[in-house]
């Protein structure tokens, strides 16, 4: 599931990019994700509870070591360039951007050095040990490449011209992992990067990226920005570079070798992002020494959760895991529910009840579930918003009465959440108690695979284990 959620309203060309970074760094809880994932409309609550627990580290879009790294790497550059007294710009970028500072210089920058990273990576794909899946982009750019003989043009620009992938400032790798490098304290949401209480950050990616002229990033780094530097002061706005021609064959190597698939960049970025984002401790930490703990032993996040609680930390930490462990027997039990009532094309609410009770619920289980958590609306990190809301609203549901009235009940709630989405509701009920379903029908689940107690909802925790996995490093 996304963490995204998508508004159909016009926007017009030159508001896009502003839109988009809205939209992929700020989780406007006004909104809800797509109406065929999620009818009930928990998301907003679960992603809070998870979001909290890896402090917007590590969510649906960001998720990657190598993207984590990659981002980094490229505001490295740009900063530094920003910062480069004998770096100029060419008349044709300075008329259109003004001066290096300007955020939509540093877009193109940002877009620009991911195209050259994502054409590098094919021009090398056999190389040993390279893993282009997981890249962002690689299906364009290979139909770019194969359509252009392998020698596709690069343009500097910030505009939808110079983009591989569609909506490329908020979709691509800067768009998908500035939060998180927000979050952290490298930039702020203008790409502004020397705040006072940034600095000890970029202290470290000093270090970490260049410290050592022998090391991956090192050696990438010593051909990136030179080549960076040339090209802001010799292209024009939107002039292309063909691959071939115009990219260093010594920079295009060095980019695959130092980003050829999350575990290469795991060995040697580990120690630095475990550092950066905290995630080796309190509620993260125990998550992750459990998950490390398994290697590629599969196990259901649920458990993963328990295992965690086992372990020993903070207090405030542990609540962490133990709200998540309580919320999510309620929010699985009103997914179950509306999942049994659009089951069928025409039904009843008592067939409903009748299923119900297959599953080994009764009228008293939403009621319990939800007294056990009422005053979850009430947490800090969740008052006054619209997922304390919602979270209010299915309690109601629950307390509506009997398993009639909290069909009816849920039903009514599941229309609002629709019409705030400006869709149709998937069902109804007539009086009689018959239940129609205008939508694509739910395929009702086997009662073995959804036992009391049992999940729905991931709270991250398998974007955490492939975050987890990358750190682990080659041969982990």
């Amino acid at each position: 599931m996304s963490l995204i959620a998508y508004s159909r309203i016009e926007i017009p060309k030159h508001s896009m990019a502003l839109f988009l970074d809205r939209y992929l760094t700020e989780y406007d809880e006004s909104l809800s994700a797509d109406s065929y994932i999620d009818p009930v409309g928990t998301l907003i609550i679960w992603s809070a509870f998870g979001r909290r627990v890896f402090n917007n580290r590590i969510n649906s879009i960001s998720n990657d070591v190598r993207n984590y790294t990659l981002n980094l790497f490229h505001h490295f550059l740009v900063r530094k360039l920003v910062d480069d007294d004998e770096a100029k710009l060419s008349a044709s970028l300075q008329q259109k951007y003004q001066d290096r500072g300007a955020p939509p210089f540093k877009q193109a920058c940002l877009i620009f050095l991911e195209n050259l990273f994502v054409y590098s990576v094919l021009h090398h794909q056999q190389m040993r040990g390279v893993e282009p899946s997981g890249i962002l982009g690689i299906s364009n750019a290979r139909r770019r490449w194969d359509k252009e003989n392998g020698d596709p043009a690069i343009a500097f620009t910030h505009e939808p011209a110079g983009q591989i992938l569609v909506r490329q400032l908020g979709l691509g790798v800067s768009g998908r992992y500035k939060t998180p490098l927000m979050e952290i304290g490298f930039f702020d949401a203008s790409y502004q990067y020397h705040k006072l209480n940034f600095q000890p950050r970029w202290a470290g990616a000093q270090t970490f990226i260049a410290g050592d002229r022998h090391s991956l990033l090192g050696k990438l780094e010593r051909v990136a920005y030179p080549f960076l530097k040339q090209c802001v002061a010799e292209l024009r706005h939107g002039e292309k570079l063909n691959f071939k021609s115009g990219i260093p064959k010594a920079l295009a190597k060095a980019y695959v070798r130092a980003f050829a698939s999350p575990s290469t960049v795991g060995e040697y970025a580990r120690d630095f992002w475990l550092t950066q984002t905290g995630l080796d401790s309190g509620a993260a930490g125990a998550l992750y020494t459990v998950l490390a703990n398994l290697g590629e032993k599969q196990v259901e996040s649920q458990h993963v959760l328990e295992q965690a609680l086992d372990h020993t930390f903070q207090p405030e930490e542990k609540a962490k895991l133990e709200h998540i462990a309580e919320i999510e027997p309620f929010l699985s039990d009103c997914m179950l529910l509306f999942t049994l009532m659009a089951a069928e094309r025409t039904h009843s609410i008592d067939a409903v009840a009748g299923h119900w009770k297959r599953f080994d619920r009764r009228a008293n289980r939403l009621p319990a579930l939800g007294k056990r958590v009422e005053e979850f609306a009430k947490l800090p990190f969740l008052k006054g918003s619209e997922a304390a809301r919602r979270l209010m609203q299915l309690q109601q549901v629950a307390n509506a009465g009997g398993i009639e009235q909290q069909v009816r009940a849920l039903a009514d709630y599941h229309g609002k959440v629709m019409q705030s989405r400006g869709q149709p509701a998937w069902l109804a009920i007539e009086h009689n108690g018959i239940i129609k379903v205008n939508a694509r029908t739910m395929s009702r689940p086997d009662p073995r695979k959804w036992q009391p107690g049992a999940w729905y909802n991931q709270y991250y925790l398998p974007q955490f284990r492939s975050f987890v996995t990358g750190l682990q490093g080659v041969g982990a």
